[in-house]
């Protein structure tokens, strides 16, 4: 473009008038930079605070949005891998690829991305191995479990009790593990080790303990949900009742994808238990919510409360 060409572009842009091509060949020839000659902290921080983005971005928009968006983060860290640097600064980096992987894997699944889920965890599950970082494994091993836990909830369990089997996971993590296997075995039919699975998160949650960056949404309202999720699948649907109506006014407009989920179950709960109006207006309610989240997941659980309320 000459400069009587580009400055008529740029009289069109004031003007608020139309350019003649599409905006996306406006990106024509730009290309990603190589690998920087040597690898140090700042690329590492820098993938890092991408994952710390990209969860919050998943949390409150939904995988639907947050996996696209982050595909060229994720392709530009693994780059990153095949640059020189420090031994310490591999596995660092190592570490935060795989965390921002694991994110990623969550994001294709909850958007109904079930093949590329499967090998972005695998792509976690590598980089966690050459980091050798325990809390992070077990959180990609974790995530691929949920991946088989609707169709295979004993393979599902199975999983998680292998990640549960390196005693150097953190106590936070530990609790999320132990929480998410409880709604596995109900799920399969053995409530009993569910709800001693179930204890053993709660007193682990109410010791708490110190978590990785990339760990910090594992919070105390997670992990509430978490072990409420699996009293529900247990059939404790007192208990479950009670705790979904409390934990509800702690998720905020951050957590938009779970908090339609957690009015998704206590409508279920709700429906199951004979409570039609009020699971209808919860249903309504988290449609309200989703109308701002892209969840495949969160989509065909509303769809299902539907259903069942307009069945009974």
């Amino acid at each position: 473009m000459n400069r009587r060409e580009l400055l008529a572009a740029a009289a069109a842009v004031f003007a608020g008038s139309d350019l003649p091509e599409p905006l996306t060949r406006l990106l024509d020839g730009l290309a990603s930079s190589d690998a920087p000659g040597r690898v140090g902290r700042s690329e590492v921080e820098a993938v890092r605070h991408a994952t710390v983005v990209y969860t919050a971005m998943d949390l409150r928009f939904g995988g639907g949005v947050a996996a696209d968006v982050s595909s060229g983060a994720l392709r530009w860290a693994v780059g990153l891998l095949d640059a020189p640097m420090r031994d310490r600064t591999r596995i660092a980096l190592s570490a935060a690829v795989g965390a921002l992987a694991d994110r990623a894997a969550w994001t294709h699944f909850d958007a109904g991305r079930g093949y590329s889920a499967r090998r972005l965890s695998t792509l976690a599950l590598r980089t966690s191995d050459a980091a050798a970082d325990p809390d992070l494994r077990a959180h990609v091993v974790l995530n691929m479990a949920a991946q088989v836990g609707d169709d295979h909830p004993r393979d599902a369990a199975a999983l998680v009790e292998s990640a549960l089997a390196d005693k150097r996971v953190c106590g936070p993590e530990r609790a999320n593990l132990h929480g998410v296997l409880g709604r596995h075995l109900a799920n399969s039919g053995d409530k009993r080790r569910a709800l001693r699975h179930v204890a053993v998160a709660e007193a682990l949650a109410a010791r708490g303990g110190e978590t990785p960056g990339w760990l910090g949404f594992v919070t105390d309202a997670h992990l509430d949900s978490i072990i409420t999720r699996s009293l529900a699948a247990a059939g404790e649907d007192r208990e479950a009742v009670r705790r979904l109506e409390g934990l509800l006014p702690r998720l905020g407009a951050e957590r938009a994808r779970g908090r339609a989920g957690r009015m998704i179950d206590l409508g279920d709960l709700y429906a199951r238990t004979g409570r039609l109006d009020e699971a209808g207006a919860l249903a309504d309610r988290a449609g309200a919510v989703l109308a701002d989240v892209r969840s495949a997941r969160s989509a065909a659980s509303l769809h299902a409360l539907r259903r069942r309320v307009s069945a009974a």
